[in-house]
C-alpha cells in the first residue's frame, strides 16, 4: 500500500471547500442563534432551532458574527467544526491509498508497447539487435550482448553479419567455418579496414601469432603455461587425479619459456623451441642437457627458479615429467603450426588505434587447438585493456568482439572481471552461444557473473529446455482473471440442479517454455535492463537487398588469403645450437688452417729428423726451419737446432696464414 499524493491533494481541496461552506451556512447561524438566545434568556429549545433556521435562510448571521465573536461562541463552534472536518479528511486520505499490487497481485510482466523501449534503445543507430531495435553506443550501462540461439536460429545471419554493415569500429570475429570472412572481409576492406586472418583450419593461409612475442610480464608466462598444460584434456599424466604431474610440467614449461626469452635471440623465441628442448632432454637419458643449461643461469632468474621446482626429482620422475610435457607440446611438432606460432604478424595495439577486422577461423568439430585460442584471446583482451589504461582510459577506436561459438575459445582467464569493466574502455563483447548449458560447462563458477554483465540478452530460439526455462523466468509472470463455472448435478440422475460462477485472480508466465520453443522462426526476444521485454522481428542481412548486393560484389575466399612476410624463425636445439652461415664458414677455415699448420710442420720435421713423428708431436717439438718454411718466412735458412714450441710466435704465424686464406673475404676478421 502507498499514498497517492495527487488524490490526497484533491481530497484536501474538497474538504477545505466543504469546511468553508459549512462554516458560513451552518456554523455561523448556529453561533448567532445561540448568542441571541443567551442575551434574551430564552430557554425554549424549539425557539432556538427556529431562529437557527431563520438565520440560515436569511444569510444575516454573517453580519451578526462580530457581536458574538468576542464572547467565544463562534470560536468554540469553529474549533469543533474544524476538528470534525479534519477527522473526515484523515478518513478520506486513508481510504484514498492505492493498493500497489491491485490487478497485478501475481505479476506485472508484459510486452513493451507503443515504442516504450525507445527510452533506452534506438530505431536506427548502434548495434543491431532486431528490426527497428538498435543498441545505442552511448547508452547508460554496458553494451555487452548475450546472444542465445540454437543451430539454424540465425545467429550469424540475423546478428553478426548485419552488424558488419555499420562499421562502428574495429571488429574481432570468431569464424568457425570461414564463411563470415568470405562474405564480409571484402566489404570491410573496401571501406578502409585492414584485414587480418588467424586461420587454424588452414594455417598456410593465415597470419602468424607467436604467444611469446606478446609476453610483457611473468603473469603472461603463467597464463601461457597454465593454458597449455591444463587446457588440453589429453596427454600423459592427464588421466591421473594427482595434480603433481600437471604442476611440475607447468613449472618446467615456464622455465623453458623464461630461458628462451632471456637467453636466445628473438627468432628462436617460440613454443616449437620449447618442444624441441624437451625432446632433446628426453633423448639424452638422464636429462643432463637441461640441467647444464639452467645451471649456467643466475640463481634468482625466473627460468632457474622454476626449473629448481622440478630439478630435485629423481631421474625416473624427471623423465615422466618430460614425457608429460612433451605430449602437451606435441601440437607444435607440426610444421604448419610451428610456422604460424613462431612468427608474429598481428599487432594488437593497432586494433586500438585504427579500424581493423580480425577473423579467427577455428574448427567447430574438434578442440585440438582450443588452448591456442584461449591464449590468443587472453593476450589480446589484456593488451587492449593495457592500451586503454595508458591512453586516457579508453581505446582510440572502439573494439567490438563478435564471439560466435564462444565456448570453443575455451576458458579465458578472468573473463568475468574483464567483461564487467569493458564499458569504460570502449570495448563491447557479444557472447554468442547455442544454449546456456554450454556457457555453464566452460565457466562453471563464473557463468552467472558473465550473464549478469550483459545488460542486453537476445533470444533467437533454442530447443534446450533449461535455456527455455531460464528465459521464461526472465520474462516474468502476469496476473490474469480465471472465470470458473461450477454446475451442481444430482448424484444418480445427473440432472443439473444449479450452477455457480466465480472469478479467480491467478498468475501465469508471460511465455511458458513450451511457447518459447514454438516461437516463430523470424521472431526474437530482447531483454534490455530497464525496459519491458521486447518481441521483435529478426534483422536478416539478406533482406536488405542493397547491403546483400554490396557483400556479394566484394566476396573473397579465406583460403586465398595472402599471408604477409612471416620473417625468419628458428627452432632452438640445445644439442645442436644454431650458428649463422658466415660464422660456420669462418670456423671451418680456421679448423683447416690449424690442421694445415700443424700437419705440415710435423711432416717437415720428420724429413729433417729421423725420429718418430708421433713422439715429436706429443713432445711439442718442432724445428724452427720447418715452421718458417711452412709459413714461407725462412727460405734458405739452414739452422736445424731444436726449439720449444713456446719459442715460436704462434699467434703471429696464425694471423698471417689466416690473412692468406681469407684474402678474398672483405668481412674476414681474426
Amino acid at each position: 500500500m502507498k499514498f497517492n499524493f495527487d488524490k490526497i491533494k484533491k481530497v484536501g481541496i474538497l474538504i477545505a471547500i466543504l469546511w468553508l461552506l459549512s462554516e458560513i451556512f451552518i456554523i455561523s447561524p448556529i453561533a448567532v442563534s445561540i448568542g441571541e438566545d443567551a442575551v434574551k434568556n430564552i430557554g425554549d429549545s424549539s425557539t432556538i432551532l427556529e431562529k437557527i433556521f431563520i438565520n440560515m435562510s436569511s444569510f444575516s448571521s454573517v453580519t451578526k458574527l462580530g457581536k458574538y465573536f468576542v464572547s467565544g461562541k463562534f470560536m468554540l463552534l469553529t474549533v469543533v467544526h474544524t476538528i470534525f472536518w479534519l477527522i473526515i479528511m484523515v478518513i478520506a486520505v486513508m481510504k484514498s491509498r492505492d493498493n500497489e499490487y491491485q490487478d497485478i497481485e501475481h505479476g506485472s510482466a508484459d510486452w513493451a508497447k507503443n515504442g516504450e523501449q525507445y527510452s533506452i534503445l534506438s530505431k536506427k543507430e548502434g548495434i543491431i539487435l532486431a528490426k527497428e531495435n538498435f543498441l545505442p553506443l552511448n547508452k547508460r550501462g554496458n553494451i555487452n550482448v548475450l546472444v542465445v540461439g540454437g543451430s539454424g536460429s540465425g545467429k550469424s545471419a540475423s546478428y553478426v553479419k548485419p552488424n558488419v554493415k555499420n562499421c562502428l569500429g574495429s571488429y574481432i570475429f570468431t569464424d568457425p567455418k570461414g564463411e563470415l570472412y568470405d562474405d564480409t572481409a571484402g566489404y570491410l576492406k573496401e571501406r578502409g579496414y585492414e584485414i587480418k586472418l588467424l586461420n587454424l583450419v588452414n594455417p598456410e593461409s593465415s597470419d602468424c601469432y607467436n604467444p611469446l612475442a606478446h609476453v610483457r610480464s611473468e603473469i603472461d608466462v603463467d597464463i601461457i603455461a597454465n593454458t597449455i598444460i591444463k587446457g588440453q584434456k589429453d596427454g600423459a599424466g592427464s588421466s591421473s587425479n594427482d595434480p603433481y604431474w600437471d604442476n611440475t610440467s607447468e613449472s618446467l614449461l615456464k622455465a623453458l619459456i623464461f630461458y628462451l626469452l632471456s637467453c636466445r635471440p628473438p627468432e628462436e623465441q617460440n613454443l616449437a623451441s620449447c618442444a624441441e628442448m624437451v625432446r632433446a632432454a628426453s633423448s639424452d637419458g638422464n636429462s643432463s642437457t637441461l640441467h647444464e643449461i639452467m645451471n649456467k643461469l643466475p640463481e634468482n632468474s625466473p627460468a632457474r627458479r622454476n626449473f629448481n621446482n622440478v630439478a630435485m626429482a629423481s631421474d625416473k620422475t624427471f623423465s615422466t615429467i618430460l614425457s608429460s610435457l612433451q605430449s602437451k607440446l606435441g601440437k607444435f611438432d607440426s610444421k604448419v603450426i610451428a610456422d604460424v606460432t613462431s612468427s608474429d604478424t598481428i599487432d594488437f595495439d593497432e586494433i586500438a588505434t585504427k579500424k581493423i577486422a580480425l577473423y579467427v577461423v577455428a574448427s567447430d568439430t574438434h578442440s585440438a587447438y582450443d588452448f591456442l585460442l584461449t591464449i590468443f584471446f587472453s593476450q589480446l583482451i589484456q593488451q587492449l585493456y593495457d592500451y586503454a589504461d595508458k591512453h586516457g582510459g579508453k581505446l582510440t577506436v572502439p573494439a567490438f568482439f563478435m564471439l560466435d561459438e564462444f565456448v570453443n575459445i575455451g576458458q579465458i582467464p578472468d573473463f568475468d572481471k574483464k567483461i564487467s569493466t569493458s564499458r569504460s574502455r570502449a570495448i563491447s563483447f557479444s557472447v554468442v552461444v547455442q544454449n546456456l548449458e554450454q556457457l555453464k560447462a566452460v565457466y562453471e563458477k563464473t557463468h552467472e557473473t558473465i550473464i549478469g554483465n550483459c545488460d542486453t540478452l537476445l533470444f533467437l530460439g533454442s530447443p534446450s529446455y533449461s535455456t527455455l526455462e531460464y528465459f521464461s523466468k526472465q520474462l516474468g509472470e502476469k496476473t490474469i482473471t480465471h472465470y470458473n463455472v461450477t454446475h451442481n448435478r444430482k448424484a444418480y440422475t445427473g440432472q443439473t440442479t444449479g450452477f455457480s460462477d466465480s472469478d479467480q485472480i491467478m498468475g501465469r508466465a508471460l511465455m511458458t517454455p513450451d511457447e518459447l520453443r514454438r516461437m516463430e522462426g523470424d521472431k526474437c526476444i530482447i531483454l534490455e535492463r530497464g525496459v519491458k521485454p521486447i518481441k521483435a522481428d529478426k534483422y536478416y542481412y539478406y533482406e536488405d537487398k542493397n547491403y546483400l548486393q554490396q557483400l556479394k560484389s566484394a566476396a573473397i575466399d579465406h583460403n586465398g588469403y595472402e599471408c604477409p612476410d612471416r620473417g625468419n624463425y628458428r627452432i632452438f636445439n640445445p644439442n645442436n645450437p644454431y650458428v649463422d652461415k658466415q660464422t660456420e664458414i669462418n670456423n671451418t677455415k680456421i679448423e683447416e688452417l690449424m690442421n694445415d699448420l700443424f700437419v705440415d710442420a710435423s711432416e717437415s720435421n720428420s724429413e729433417k729428423k729421423v725420429e718418430d713423428n708421433k713422439e715429436s708431436i706429443n713432445d711439442n717439438k718442432f724445428t724452427k726451419i720447418d715452421l718458417l718454411e711452412d709459413t714461407g718466412l725462412g727460405v734458405g735458412t739452414e739452422d736445424t737446432s731444436e726449439v720449444d714450441f713456446d719459442d715460436i710466435d704462434i699467434g703471429e704465424e696464425l694471423r698471417k696464414k689466416y690473412a692468406e686464406l681469407f684474402a678474398d673475404d672483405d668481412n674476414a676478421e681474426f
